[in-house]
């Protein structure tokens, strides 16, 4: 009894904090993944997306480098006046791309991993290359002013200019390209390497999921409602098959009956007086004659028997393979060893005879659907035991159509030496 019930309570428990926890870890295994593919692929397109913004700038500004150098030569040589404007305008377009590559040169490290390159050009050892672009800016500045103050051209600044634009500027701002070029396709290449890692630990984590968490768990809840339905049709305080179960089983039994042309027959069994032993005892008395009941039944029918108990004191004994002759022999002994064994309550170790009503029937294996007509026949001839002095065997025979309680007809004794009788109905 208490195994019934242990095993009722561990398998009544929704296993819904187990199943949720299990889906919670999978679910943030995968998403902490797809979030990390998600930085990543962020990462990659920022540095592509500053990496040509800072190409594009620094080829503007050697572009705008040798613009200036051009306007600058051509009005060394032709003294044109409206040049100067131009020298102006390409003076200023140069500074604000300056000043654009420096404002990338400082953007944030945590968005870049190359911006550092483009720094380290700008304001380090060896090339500081926006000491030597102001110091070409500033001569531009000067030679402007120069020109406009009616000063004349500067040859040492023209030359400085020129000199400085084709040998320092040009060859760091190619440089500068490179250096930043292979910097960015490094940091990109490391990000796609740990792109790619995400993605195997994405892949092995969903095989690990698969085996270790989601077959598992399909299997518990597999087990879980198979327990589940197993619980369903067991009678818990016996052990034994309910109502449900018996009618699933006969199901089968018909149809197996069927199959290999066997007789097939069931037999109901009511505890005599049983009311009165609760009454008299208490119910937990009553529980253990339940129990009782059907451990004596059990050493009396064979294996292929199933008893099930389909009420409070009223079972039914399933019997495969056996015609009513072999049947009544089943339950005349069943009959006999309850009437023989004395009862002992556990707890006041008092004595007590307990007997046994019986009705018999056969089923017609044709359909499954004759299970409970069998049943209402067995019902009958179970009635009829009660009625006639109880603790004794009936069997209803009915080879043709329902059996209705106005269709009894006589009841005769079938041996002089037992309590087993025969119902035969009118037609």
């Amino acid at each position: 009894m208490q195994d019934n019930q242990d095993i009722q309570e561990t398998y009544s428990k929704n296993p819904v904090r187990a199943l949720t926890k299990g889906y919670v870890v999978a679910l943030l295994i995968i998403a902490a993944m797809t979030i990390t593919i998600h930085v990543i692929m962020d990462r990659i397109l920022v540095e592509q997306d500053l990496a040509a913004n800072i190409v594009s700038k620094s080829s503007a500004e050697t572009t705008q480098i040798h613009k200036l150098v051009n306007v600058i030569t051509e009005y060394y040589f032709t003294r044109n006046p409206d040049l100067i404007s131009d020298i102006d305008s390409e003076l200023s377009s140069l500074q604000v791309i300056h000043n654009a590559l420096i404002i990338s040169a400082d953007a944030d490290k945590s968005k870049s991993g190359a911006s550092h390159v483009l720094k380290s050009i700008y304001f380090e050892p060896p090339h500081q290359l926006n000491n030597k672009i102001e110091d070409f800016i500033n001569n531009i500045e000067k030679f402007s002013t120069s020109i406009k103050n009616g000063q004349g051209i500067d040859e040492s600044l023209y030359k400085a200019i020129t000199k400085h634009s084709k040998q320092s500027l040009t060859d760091v701002l190619t440089t500068s390209l490179v250096l930043y070029d292979n910097a960015f396709l490094t940091k990109v290449e490391k990000l796609r390497m740990v792109q790619i890692g995400a993605i195997l630990v994405i892949c092995i984590t969903l095989v690990l999921e698969a085996f270790a968490i989601f077959m598992p768990l399909v299997e518990r809840v597999k087990r879980y409602a198979d327990r589940l339905q197993e619980i369903s049709m067991t009678d818990m305080l016996t052990g034994i098959g309910n109502r449900r179960y018996f009618l699933k089983r006969a199901e089968q039994e018909v149809r197996r009956a069927a199959r290999l042309g066997k007789d097939l027959c069931l037999c109901m069994i009511d505890i005599d007086h049983f009311k009165q032993i609760n009454d008299q005892h208490g119910h937990a008395a009553g529980d253990y004659v339940l129990r009782e009941f059907v451990e004596i039944i059990k050493s009396a029918i064979r294996l292929e028997d199933d008893l099930a108990r389909i009420g409070g004191e009223e079972f039914v004994l399933l019997l495969p393979a056996s015609d009513i002759e072999n049947a009544l022999i089943v339950a005349e002994r069943v009959r006999q060893r309850l009437e023989e064994r004395p009862f002992v309550l556990p707890e006041t170790n008092e004595s007590i005879k307990i007997t046994a009503s019986f009705g018999l029937s056969q089923i017609n294996t044709e359909t499954d659907e004759f299970v409970e007509q069998a049943l209402s026949q067995a019902d009958e001839a179970l009635y009829m035991s009660k009625e006639t002095g109880r603790n004794r065997v009936y069997f209803c025979s009915f080879p043709d159509g329902e059996l209705r309680p106005s269709s009894l007809a006589s009841v005769k004794p079938v041996s002089e030496n037992n309590n087993i009788s025969v119902i035969t109905p009118r037609k």
